[in-house]
């Protein structure tokens, strides 16, 4: 049976493109990548509410009470950035239509985790990338363009990184941090970061509940933070196990349900997030997985 396995690895590995060539997930990928580099400095968080057939549509208090979330979760990296002596100011935005209204656009599956692993992770990044294109054209329609003589300097952005761009340059920001959020609050489904191990296209995050440890969490996420706990970027039971006993509290644990302001940042997500450039030699045999990365 071992043998059939490494067979079916090695075959796999021989029909994926070479830039697309699977790799060992070592979780040291995500650090100083993309657009979203190191926390730190200014930032913007951009954040879209998406409906969909598969999930609860949003509410006007749904809509509200994340907000109010998101300034805790805000709130709360802030003050670990003031703790730990890093100049950090993030600013949030988000995209509302006309009358308040909610882009709709099914995922390209019913869930988010169907979405992120089917049929196979790769093609669902690719699927994903054209769905997250297709929302930030609707979003980039809705910006104010600057205008000379009354024509417009720039055009409406039709993609995700033509709307980080314009985004970034429009609040002179370092970074825009993009925010798909779903609404599963009384849904089983999970949040989920692209695009972090790359630079093919510009990361974003998926997120399906409003915890503001959720939102904190997968903010992380996008500045190079690895999940500790067991999820489709973790699966190694013995190492989930010892970062499990190492950092309880860690916000980079499953923060489901969890109170943001008992939870912390450890000198693991600390080292990935950029605001360490010092790794204890004990904690690199925790930076890998057996996992495949596509």
């Amino acid at each position: 049976m071992k043998k059939i396995l490494i067979f079916l690895v090695l075959v796999l590995i021989m029909i994926i493109p070479a830039s697309h060539k699977a790799t060992r997930m070592d979780y040291r990928e995500a650090r100083y990548k993309n657009v979203c580099k190191d926390l730190r400095g200014d930032i913007l968080l951009y954040f879209v509410f998406i409906d969909s057939k598969y999930t609860t549509p949003w509410t006007e208090f749904d809509i509200q009470s994340t907000i109010d979330s998101i300034r805790a979760a805000l709130t709360w990296l802030h003050t670990e950035a003031i703790s730990n002596k890093i100049p950090l100011n993030i600013r949030a935005d988000f995209y509302i239509g006309p009358e308040y209204t909610t882009i709709t656009r099914n995922l390209p599956e019913a869930t988010v985790q169907e979405s992120v692993t089917s049929p196979n992770m790769r093609k669902a990044k690719e699927n994903l990338n054209r769905w997250s294109d297709a929302v930030s054209k609707i979003a980039g329609s809705a910006v104010t363009l600057r205008t000379k003589d009354g024509i417009p300097e720039i055009k409406s952005p039709k993609n995700k990184e033509r709307l980080v761009a314009f985004l970034r340059d429009e609040n002179k920001v370092e970074s825009v941090a993009l925010f798909y959020l779903v609404n599963n609050y009384f849904k089983s489904d999970i949040s989920a970061p692209i695009n972090i191990f790359d630079t093919e296209d510009v990361e974003f995050t998926i997120v399906s509940y409003k915890y503001s440890s959720e939102l904190a969490h997968n903010f992380l996420h996008l500045y190079g933070a690895a999940d500790l706990h067991k999820s489709i970027y973790r699966r190694q039971e013995r190492k989930i196990s010892l970062l499990a006993e190492m950092y309880p509290n860690e916000i980079m644990q499953d923060p489901y349900g969890k109170a943001i302001n008992k939870l912390e940042i450890s000198e693991y997500t600390k080292y990935l997030i950029g605001w360490s450039n010092e790794l204890d030699p004990e904690l690199e045999p925790l930076m890998t997985d057996k996992m495949l990365n596509f």
